[in-house]
């Protein structure tokens, strides 16, 4: 009896391998071979057909949502790679307004020197104007013998403010050596 069931099993087996699973495969290949030869890509057919099927849709991979991935993922790398530009842009505008900022203060702070030096050099305009006043009231003996002794540069502002006659009897009461040198450094500032 037990023969006669694995006899029974084996026969279910063959005639379901025989009846069913070998025309099933006849048939798919014959279907492929007859779509091949008709144009028609039989893989791709059913991928697309497979996609629109909810449940197997899942499980086959869509070459347009392959390619919307890659896409989407281009735009995020290159989102990513400007926002990192605009950080670098951001970090060198920050560097430059400081060189501005800088840049500024030391056009206040020479600004600031310039003017007191301008107030410097008017004062000291207003000094040899009130020297040279003094000068042309002295006697030339006694202008000649303070010039010698104020230091150069002033004692050259005060000569050059002098009219001609008033210098010309200034520097003849200096002995000659010291006339000499005043009038050399009169005639080099004059050119």
């Amino acid at each position: 009896m037990a023969k006669e069931q694995r006899y029974e099993e084996k026969n279910k087996w063959q005639w379901f391998i025989y009846v069913i699973v070998i025309p099933i495969v006849f048939a798919i290949t014959l279907v492929m071979v007859v779509t091949t030869i008709a144009g028609i890509n039989p893989f791709q057919a059913m991928q697309e057909y497979g996609s629109k099927v909810p449940v197997v849709s899942s499980f086959i991979d869509d070459p347009e949502e392959e390619r919307l991935q890659e896409e989407i993922a281009s735009y995020e790398a290159t989102v990513q790679d400007q926002e990192a530009t605009i950080h670098d842009l951001e970090s060198q505008l920050t560097t430059k307004d400081q060189e501005v900022d800088n840049l500024t203060e030391e056009i206040n702070t020479l600004q600031q020197q310039l003017e007191s030096q301008e107030q410097t050099r008017l004062s000291q305009s207003e000094a040899v104007e009130k020297l040279t006043r003094s000068f042309s009231e002295m006697v030339a003996s006694h202008a000649a013998d303070i010039i010698v002794e104020m230091e150069t540069e002033i004692a050259l502002d005060v000569l050059e403010e002098l009219n001609d006659d008033e210098r010309g009897e200034i520097l003849s009461e200096m002995d000659s050596e010291t006339a000499a040198s005043f009038t050399n450094s009169l005639i080099q500032r004059s050119n």
